[in-house]
Parts: structure tokens; sequence; C-alpha cells
């Protein structure tokens, strides 16, 4: 009799423990990850991810300031943080920031134009491009809002 007593125990135990389980995973796959960038990597990703055209023109310092161009810019419309801050701030109640690729092309390619004259737009245009394509990678920024 026992025997049968405690292998119901264990039943019901193990029964909760998998219940519990269960709810926190399905909670834990509906959250978001956020995202680390360390600037260093991604200058790394796309100076090697850059056509030979490019890479043959751009120093690894040029990818850097463009690259450093690219996050001043989320800076500015309100979706950068620093580490372990949350994402944004007050606009978060009160509307939407979207982040408009062509917005970003043209205010980084206006950047440096106006900074750096001896760096061709198109090339600008393609590490951005680059950059966007890592940040996708590593799912800090995501597909377009329907």
């Amino acid at each position: 009799m026992i025997w049968v007593l405690l292998g119901l125990t264990a039943v019901i135990v193990v029964a909760i423990a998998l219940a519990a389980v269960g709810r926190v995973s399905a909670e834990l796959a509906e959250t978001i990850v956020p995202a680390l960038l360390e600037v260093d990597d991604v200058v790394d990703a796309v100076a090697d991810a850059l056509p030979f055209e490019i890479a043959a023109v751009l120093k690894h310092e040029d990818v850097d300031q463009i690259m450093r161009w690219v996050l001043d810019w989320f800076d500015e419309i309100g979706l950068g943080s620093n580490y372990g801050e949350e994402l944004g701030g007050d606009w978060v109640e009160d509307e939407r920031v979207v982040a408009d690729e062509i917005g970003l092309v043209d205010a980084v390619v206006a950047r440096g134009v106006a900074d750096r004259p001896d760096i061709d737009a198109v090339h600008v245009t393609v590490v951005v491009d680059e950059v966007m394509r890592y940040l996708r990678d590593i799912r800090a920024i995501g597909d377009e809002v329907q």
C-alpha cells in the first residue's frame, strides 16, 4: 500500500513540475532577447563582407566611421540605448518609431559627403546595407512591420 502511495505522489510531483516548466517555457518563447552589439565585431564582419572593389578602396577606419554614423542615426530617432538600458523612452507610449532604411541611407550618405568628401556615396550605401544585414542577422532589428 505504501508503494502505491509513493508512486502516486511521484506522478503528481512530476506532473506539477512538467506543467510549471511548460508554462515558463511558453512565457519565455514570447519574450524578445536583447541583442548586444559589439562595434568591433560589426566592423570586422562588414569589412569582410564588402565586395572586393569597395574593400580595396575603404580602410577599416572608414567602415568604423560609417558604422558609427549609422548608430548615431538610430540614436537620433530614439532607437538606441546604452548597455543595460531599456530601448527607447517616452516615445513608447506616445507613438511608434520606425527605422526607415531609405531615410537611414540618405542621412548617412549626406553626413558622409559633408564630413568626408573623399568617401564615395555608393561605397557608403554598400557599407550601410551590410551593417543592416548584420543587424538583422543578430536580430537587433526585424523585418518590415505590416
